[in-house]
């Protein structure tokens, strides 16, 4: 690439930046304005940088948010506020910086296994020290023309997509597998003969091969039984697992997993009942980040381990799209109408 066309990019992803931020501003005070309302459990910030819990780390992410918000508005005037941004945005820098450090040390002692150890904790180092020396440039006030709006609410809506898309990537494929009180495998689709989708039986097969290494006594078997023909996920399930070896005394059902949450209900009741609280979560890795936000809202320490697939499945695009979507709506179930 000739040096012009380097400095053009440069110029454009520097252009950019303030959008960048001024989306993650409006995305970090949400979560802080809906933990307020909602309490524990609602706040996801911490599946891409990890900070102390407390009051003070609330009031440093409003801070976060304000200050990034206000860039993203128009350059900073006062020092002062510059110097704030500067320094909320390389303490960022720095607990990411941690948390890539804890990844490969991870990675290194075989705690955890990836096809790609790349964390998305490297992102977020990379984004806030870009973002960083932005906030500390002082410049001319920002001239809000119609294109400049349509601009940043495309920049908007590109962040916000990539937020969930980033940990289906990074997250989504790492293999968390330890010592549980239960394997959860999710459920879905069974045809009618009984037989399991290709995505089932992957699911189960890992859950399967779980059991075999003794990470957990119990296998729960999670899905519904189909509305089209009456076949029942957790049945093939069962059926898969036992002719693979597992003992039925060893394996539960659970017919009440219709989506996602209701498996997370069931399986959070169940533990509960029983004093224990941690699972092996099995899905495929897209779906992931998803399962790790509600089993954390339930008060479940869930390690996701993401299904070895036979075979790349013909829908994957569209499941990935739709998890994006599905993200979202698990985010914000608790001020959704009926939940």
């Amino acid at each position: 690439m000739p040096a012009e066309d380097h400095h053009g990019l440069y110029a454009r992803v520097r252009a950019w930046l303030p959008d960048v931020g001024l989306a993650l501003g409006v995305f970090v005070a949400l979560n802080v304005v809906g933990a307020l309302i909602v309490g524990d459990g609602f706040d996801v910030t911490a599946a891409w940088i990890s900070l102390p819990e407390g009051t003070g780390t609330s009031v440093f992410k409003a801070m976060l948010a304000a200050t990034l918000i206000a860039r993203g508005l128009g350059p900073l005037r006062r020092r002062w506020a510059r110097a704030l941004a500067a320094v909320c945005l390389l303490a960022v820098a720095a607990a990411a910086a941690w948390d890539t450090a804890v990844y490969f040390a991870l990675l290194m002692k075989g705690r955890i296994a990836t096809p790609l150890p790349f964390p998305s904790s490297v992102l977020v180092l990379a984004l806030s020290l870009a973002l960083a020396a932005t906030a500390a440039r002082p410049g001319p006030p920002r001239r809000w023309s119609s294109g400049q709006v349509a601009r940043s609410l495309t920049i908007a809506a590109a962040v916000a997509w990539t937020l969930p898309l980033v940990l289906m990537l990074t997250f989504g494929p790492t293999r968390y597998a330890r010592e549980a009180d239960a394997i959860v495998v999710f459920g879905a689709r069974v045809y009618r003969d009984g037989r399991p989708s290709h995505a089932l039986a992957d699911r189960v097969d890992e859950g399967v091969r779980l059991y075999h290494r003794g990470l957990a006594p119990i296998v729960i078997m999670s899905g519904a039984i189909d509305e089209d023909h009456g076949a029942s996920e957790p049945e093939a399930m069962k059926a898969r697992a036992i002719a693979a070896g597992v003992p039925a005394a060893a394996i539960v059902l659970d017919e009440l997993g219709v989506d996602t949450a209701a498996t997370v209900e069931v399986t959070a009741e169940w533990l509960q009942r029983r004093g224990a609280r941690r699972v092996l979560a099995v899905s495929h890795y897209y779906h992931q980040p998803r399962v790790k936000l509600l089993f954390q809202r339930a008060g479940v320490l869930a390690y996701t381990v993401p299904a070895t697939m036979s075979r790349r499945l013909l829908k994957e695009p569209w499941f990935v799209a739709r998890e994006v979507l599905a993200y979202y709506a698990a985010w914000l179930a608790p001020f959704l109408p009926g939940r």
